[in-house]
């Protein structure tokens, strides 16, 4: 929700906690004497009327008002004090939404503000709001300190003690969770710092194989395109090893055989009894 919403779920909270302070005060006053109350509104009502009769419809007016009094007078003080409850439970929760909100603004004020509306307009919409949350809540300690009962005033000043240690509470919480959301963001900046230096690295490494690759294609490229019977020779010369590796293997072959043929023949001419 926006903060102007919030503040009009303030302001409904604010005028239902009053019309609850005045409901338990004349809860309290009446004592369960229902009857002496619709008798003094009969009283009084007749009062306003004698110079002139009350027309119909401002006795049906009338007859619907002691209903709706009679209705509140009749409910269980401990059930108002629960609504009363309920209502401060939603103007806090709505002034504290607001206050969150303006928080996260505040935390991103080092940003460049793209937004519709001025910067002048929004600062002056939260001078405005808070202002008006701080009138609210004087209202309110007023009303539940000098205009309900004493058992209210208790829960007011109970509700604002506890309210206060729960402030505090939250600020060393607040301070707290920023310097873990500082580190985090650090270790987090750090963490793609790192990356991206890997990653610078990968990229030159490939950069560097690529174009020594593509100079020695083009060395290459350039030594035939300008010297073309250098590798000529060079394929010829690579035939005329061949061709001259494969004649001494040949003639090694041919000298292995005629060394056996030899010894073999040897063998043959030579008698068994010259050779003991």
């Amino acid at each position: 929700m926006d903060p102007l919403t919030l503040l009009a779920l303030a302001n409904g909270a604010v005028a239902a906690i009053k019309k609850g302070c005045q409901l338990y005060k004349d809860i309290k006053s009446a004592a369960g004497d229902v009857k002496g109350v619709l008798d003094d509104l009969d009283k009084q009502f007749a009062k306003q009327h004698e110079s002139k009769p009350a027309t119909k419809e401002q006795r049906q007016q009338f007859e619907q008002k002691k209903k709706e009094v009679r209705a509140n007078i009749e409910k269980d003080p401990n059930d108002v004090i629960s609504v009363i409850g309920d209502q401060l439970g939603t103007f806090f929760d709505a002034m504290d939404k607001i206050e969150e909100l303006f928080y996260e603004e505040e935390k991103k004020a080092k940003e460049v503000y793209t937004g519709d509306v001025s910067l002048s307009r929004r600062a002056l919409q939260r001078v405005l709001i808070r202002s008006r949350l701080e009138q609210m809540e004087v209202e309110l300690r007023e009303q539940m300190i000098y205009h309900v009962p004493a058992d209210l005033k208790d829960l007011w000043t109970r509700f604002q003690e506890m309210r206060g240690r729960i402030i505090e509470e939250q600020k060393v919480a607040r301070v707290l969770k920023e310097k873990e959301d500082a580190i985090k963001a650090a270790r987090r900046k750090k963490r793609l710092e790192n990356i991206h230096f890997e990653v610078a690295i990968v990229i030159g490494v490939i950069t560097i194989f690529t174009v020594m690759g593509l100079m020695f294609t083009w060395i290459h490229y350039d030594k035939k395109r300008r010297w073309p019977e250098l590798e000529q020779r060079t394929y010829q010369d690579e035939l005329e090893k061949e061709r001259k590796l494969r004649k001494e293997k040949i003639l090694d072959a041919i000298r292995y055989l005629d060394e056996q043929n030899y010894q073999k023949n040897k063998d043959l001419i030579i008698p068994q009894d010259e050779k003991q």
